[in-house]
């Protein structure tokens, strides 16, 4: 099955069984996106009645294949799901959608690539794979993860904007990285707006320094945080 999308793709004989894991319900409500939860009552059933578990390993995610190996990663969920999966969740972003939501992910994604638009792929694999807003109170932030499997950094903002708000700045500025593509790196110190007439924010690049190397959601190209223009 997972040969059937891509040969790099492999199944992970140490932690995968076939049997249940009493542990799933409670990773996947950890996992649920946390601005539009799309796991439904007859998916928590079926996770609570699972009867297997695999986890899948991606090849090594260099920046110049990230976006072409996370557009494989959401085909295989898809091919997955098809093919009897109840559930399926990102390590590596903590991120679990519901399986319909997945498979109109992946079915944007193929549609974008078939009309030869790059925008709504890039951006189909932002909303697959990106989490937000997650709140650090040690340093007075809401921010994403995820951004690292799409080859950039992540995004935070102050925490005292509501999550919905905090939510647009970092979904603007992660989408025009991902989806955008700049031809220029952004540099510390500059301006960025919601809209032309809106407030200001001001870019400061920063290292990943909430996680480990060696931490799923350890972002290697650091993170960009967008503070209130006084």
């Amino acid at each position: 099955m997972i040969d059937s999308v891509s040969l790099e793709f492999t199944l992970d004989l140490d932690y995968s069984q076939l049997e249940p894991d009493t542990r799933m319900k409670a990773a996947f409500k950890a996992s649920l996106d946390r601005n539009n939860p799309t796991i439904m009552g007859d998916e928590w059933r079926a996770i609570d009645s699972h009867s297997a578990v695999a986890y899948i390993l991606s090849p090594p995610i260099k920046k110049a294949e990230s976006e072409s190996i996370s557009a494989m990663a959401l085909l295989l969920v898809a091919e997955l799901l098809n093919s009897g999966g109840v559930a399926a969740k990102s390590e590596s972003a903590g991120l679990a959608h519901g399986r319909e939501r997945w498979l109109e992910l992946a079915l944007q994604y193929r549609k974008a690539i078939k009309d030869g638009d790059a925008h709504a792929a890039s951006a189909a694999l932002y909303r697959a794979w990106v989490q937000r807003a997650i709140h650090d109170e040690d340093t007075s932030s809401l921010y994403s993860v995820g951004m690292h499997l799409l080859g950039h950094r992540d995004v935070e903002v102050d925490d005292d904007l509501k999550v919905t708000d905090a939510v647009k700045w970092i979904d603007l500025m992660g989408l025009y990285l991902v989806a955008d593509k700049p031809k220029r790196a952004l540099r510390a110190g500059e301006g960025f707006r919601l809209c032309d007439s809106g407030p200001r924010r001001i870019i400061e690049l920063d290292n990943c320094l909430r996680y480990a190397e060696d931490d799923f959601f350890f972002n290697p190209y650091g993170y960009i945080r967008l503070f209130e223009s006084k």
